[in-house]
This record gives structure tokens, sequence and C-alpha cells, in this order.
């Protein structure tokens, strides 16, 4: 009995140090190519920023070559541990198959956040809209892209429903045009409220003179003529200046005596009298 657990302890002894010179060398490589992964995800991410300017590009790359990278380290550390990687190989493309097919929408979101790189369609600190969401692009990953609103929420949209839908970039443009309406009284003066406009227009800070604004009659409604004002503004000045021109149309229209009509029901009565019989 003694000499039969003798054996075993020798074969394991010899088992052991003859593997244990596998086991660390695997285990280096690991720790090398995890570390070399992270390096070179990095210094791509740098060198493509740099030369493209693009941020969403490098960030993207940066995780394509991280994982990428970290797949190759641990099929060379199992192969240095004696597994025949090329028939673990087969069993993952094998099985890849089938949880290609299980995570179908995961490998859309996937594809459509390559394409969405590719495409170019906006890039991080764009401002867009994608259905019913308005926000700024904080990040394009492997399978989300991240927004935030103008409110400050986070909003995490799969790519695959940003490919598929009508996506408006915002500040794609250096400027944007706005076009607000004005509604006056037909008992107002017209001359004068397009004066105050003109006014307004030429005096604001964030309103370019190139191309010019216009300010014109755009509909004869059945209780306001309504002035539409067309004027150009930076992107990043938009939503500042179409609080701004409307507070000073409303106070100046005030000062001036322009009427700004609203809805009103007028109700007239009109009493019969007669002689009582």
């Amino acid at each position: 009995m003694e000499t039969r657990l003798f054996l075993i302890y020798q074969r394991f002894e010899n088992w052991f140090f003859s593997f244990l010179p596998n086991f660390i060398s695997a285990l280096a490589i690991l720790v090398i190519g995890y570390y070399l992964s992270k390096f070179l995800s990095k210094y791509i991410s740098k060198i493509v920023i740099k030369t493209t300017s693009d941020e969403t590009l490098g960030e993207f790359l940066k995780n394509v070559v991280f994982v990428g990278v970290l797949i190759l380290t641990i099929i060379t550390a199992l192969s240095n541990l004696g597994v025949q990687t090329t028939s673990i190989i087969a069993v993952l493309g094998t099985a890849g198959l089938a949880i290609a097919l299980s995570l179908k929408d995961s490998l859309s979101n996937l594809a459509s956040g390559i394409l969405l790189v590719v495409l170019r369609h906006f890039n991080k600190g764009d401002t867009i809209s994608v259905g019913s969401v308005t926000g700024k692009v904080d990040s394009i990953n492997l399978f989300q892209t991240k927004l935030t609103t103008p409110d400050n929420q986070v909003v995490i949209l799969p790519n695959s429903s940003i490919v598929s839908a009508p996506i408006t970039n915002v500040n794609a443009n250096a400027t944007r045009r706005m076009d607000l309406i004005f509604g006056i009284g037909y008992a107002s003066d017209l001359q004068k409220a397009k004066q105050i406009l003109e006014e307004i227009l030429k005096e604001d800070e964030f309103i370019l003179d190139e191309p010019a604004p216009v300010i014109g009659v755009n509909a004869l409604n059945s209780s306001s003529v309504d002035l539409i004002v067309r004027f150009w503004v930076k992107s990043e000045d938009f939503f500042k200046s179409n609080i701004i021109i409307q507070q000073k149309v409303k106070m100046r229209f005030d000062e001036e005596g322009i009427e700004i009509p609203y809805n009103k029901l007028d109700i007239n009565l009109n009493q019969a009298l007669g002689n009582k019989q």
C-alpha cells in the first residue's frame, strides 16, 4: 500500500514539476498580453486621434484592439499549456454559430456600431436627434451609444436602433437658421412692428450679418398678422438666442404699443323687450 502511494506521489511530483514551467510561462503570457493589449489599444487610439482628430474612431479602435489582442493572448497561453487550440477553435466556431443565433440582437448592435464609426454620421461631442431623443454624444461603444440630454439625463441607445432611425446632426454645421413667428393685431402698425424687429436683430450679438436676416408677413390669420423673422446664428448659440430674441420682442412690443393678440371670446347679449300680455 505504501509503495503504491509512493508511486502515485512520485508520478504527481514528476507531472507537477514538468507542468510548472509551462504554467508559469502561460501565466506570464497572460499578464504580459493583458498589459500589452492595454498599451497597444491606447497607443493606436492616440495615433488615430492625432492624425485624424476623430475621437470617436480612436475610442472605437481602442476597444477593438484591446479585445482582439486579449483573445490572441488567451489562445497563446492555452497553446503553451499543451492544449490543442485547433480543436478549441473548431469547437468555438461551432459554438459561435449557436451563440450568434441566440445573440443576434447583440451582433446586430456590434455591426451597427462598426457602421456608425465607418460612415461617420456623427462624432463624439455632436448633438444629435434620434427619434424622440435629443442629446450630446458622449461615447460610441461596440454595442451602444451614450447620449446626455439638455437636462443632463443619460440615455443609452442600442446601435441598431440608431442605424435604423433617421438621424439629425444638430451641430454638424457651424451655423444654423432660426425661424421665429410673431403675431400682431390688425390694428397695430405693421411698418412699426417690422422696424422694431429690425432694430432688435441689428443690436443682438448672437445674430450673424451674413446671410442677412429676413423679416416679412408670413400669414394673414383670422385674428393676427403673422410676421416671420429668419436669421442665422452659430450652432452653439441656437437655443440661447431663441430665448433671448423672443423675450426682447415681447418687451419692445409692449413698450411700443404693438398688440400681440391672443384667443378671446366676445359675447353680445341682445334682450328683446316686449309688452306683457
